[in-house]
Order: C-alpha cells, then structure tokens, then sequence
C-alpha cells in the first residue's frame, strides 16, 4: 500500500508543480488542471452524499470558472471574454445554480427526498468548488492587478509544503509514538500526538518556506504563527473528509488514485488551509 502510494504521490506532485509554476505563462494548464479536480471531487461527494450529479458537476465546475477567469483579470483574456472577468459572475451562476436545482427536483415524478437532495448538493458544491476556488485567488493575486509587488505562485508552494510536512510527519509522528486517539469516533487511527507533531512541524516548515520562497512580507515570527494556524487548519481538514466518509459509512472518498483513495482524499487538506492562506494575505498582510 505505502509504495502504490509513493508511486501515485510522485507523478501527481510532479504535475501538480509543473502546473503552478507555469501557470503564469499558460493560465489554460491552471484552469484544465483546475476543473479536473473539481469534476472528480465533486463526482466522488455527491456520490457519497445521492447528491444531484446533473446539477451539481456542471455548476461546480461553472462557478470554479468563473472565479478562475475573475482571479486571472482582464488583461490575461481573449476580448471575447473579458466581459465575464468580473467578480460578480461568481454570483451569477450560484443563483443559477440554486434556481436549477430547485427547477430540477420541481420536474421528478418523484420528489420526495427534495430537501435532502438539494441540500447534499450544494454543500458538495462549496465544499469542492468554491473551497477549491481560492487556489486561483492565490495563484493570480498579484497576476491580475498587475501591481509586480509579488508572486501568488511562491505563495502556493508555500501552502503546499506546509501542508505536506505537516501531514507527513503527522503520519509518521502518529505511527511511531501515538498513544491517545485524536476523535476514534470520526478516525481511528490519528492520534493526538500525530496531530501535535504535524502541526509543529508544520510551523517549522512555514519558516523554512518564507526564506525558500522568499517571501520578504512575512516575518519569520509570523510564518511560524501561520504554519501553525496552517497546521491546524490541515487536521480540521481530514477530520471533515472523514466525517463525510464515515457518514457515508466509506473508507475512502473514491478509487481514482491507487493507493491514495479518491480526489477528496488528497485534496481534504486544501479545503481548508487554502482559503485562510488568502485572508491572511489579503485581510492581515493587505497585499
């Protein structure tokens, strides 16, 4: 199992970089790469949930777009589309969204499960799309004002190797030395330990990232802070994916990945870190 996943884990991280790093000079690798993620998490949660697929896939990934090519700016578009860069547009397909599928179940013959329905599909929508729609926000925060006071990228990759150390050594941390369970009722196997030394070693490698990724607006202090923060957040994260999983009485999200489970179980650390990394950018450092 841990060498399916080591396979697995190599080639997707590989992309993933690739991805980010160029997605400056091609934005279209972003915005694919993007809504193929999107798609399948959402696939895998209103499969877990009976959620409606033929409403909520389209306006999941719809509603990514949308704040995809808002984040991306005028600028970096054909003119035939410059007319959707605008940030209300992510409004305009969660109304649409919500008006579909009220249209959809008003059409069933059978409508009973309505409430039910509508409700599993929205929240796969904000728990997938619009979580996973902060990444572009990140990506391109400095990319669509044009201000060359930064680069969302590095800002990226420093999410993305806090998160990872954390999780390692979490892993690691919990398998060695975890005595105390963290929340058994939700996931047996992670410890409290596991969850201290993750999110400890994830403050550490907040400070290594600020210096790596040269991130001069960040005080090592307050990497230290936020990779904590981060840290947390991260746990909360898996937490959250496992009590989806373990209401939907599952032991993965999906099988898409071999030795990794299904997109949900990868990306669950993202959900909830990503959006805090852009607050903390745009509310606390005031980039």
């Amino acid at each position: 199992m841990f060498k399916k996943r080591i396979l697995t884990a190599i080639p997707l991280i590989l992309i993933m970089v690739g991805v980010i790093y160029f997605s400056d000079q091609a934005p279209i690798l972003f915005f694919l790469a993007g809504n193929l993620f999107v798609g399948l998490g959402l696939r895998e949660f209103l499969r877990m949930t009976d959620g409606i697929k033929a409403v909520g896939i389209p306006g999941g990934l719809c509603l990514f777009s949308s704040v995809f090519i808002a984040s991306v700016g005028q600028q970096a578009l054909p003119a035939h589309l410059s007319l959707f860069a605008g940030t209300a547009w992510g409004d305009v397909v969660l109304f649409a969204i919500i008006t579909g599928l009220f249209i959809f179940q008003a059409t069933r013959r059978e409508g009973g499960d309505t409430i039910s329905k509508i409700s599993s599909t929205l929240a796969g929508i904000i728990y997938v799309a619009w979580l996973f729609s902060f990444l572009p926000r990140i990506n391109y925060y400095f990319y669509a004002s044009g201000s060359g006071s930064g680069d969302g990228r590095f800002y990226i990759f420093f999410l993305f190797l806090v998160v990872k150390v954390n999780d390692s050594v979490a892993y690691f941390v919990g398998s060695k030395w975890g005595q105390r369970k963290l929340i058994p009722r939700i996931s047996p196997g992670k410890t409290i330990e596991g969850a201290v030394g993750g999110v400890l070693a994830g403050g550490l490698a907040a400070v290594l990232g600020k210096y790596i990724f040269s991130l001069s607006r960040i005080t090592w202090p307050a990497a230290l802070t936020l990779g904590i923060v981060l840290g947390t957040a991260a746990v909360m994260g898996d937490l959250a994916e496992s009590l989806l999983k373990r209401s939907a009485e599952r032991k993965d999200s999906g099988r898409t990945l071999p030795g990794m489970g299904g997109i949900l179980d990868l990306l669950d650390s993202l959900f909830f870190t990503t959006p805090l990394l852009y607050l903390y950018m745009k509310l606390i450092l005031k980039l």
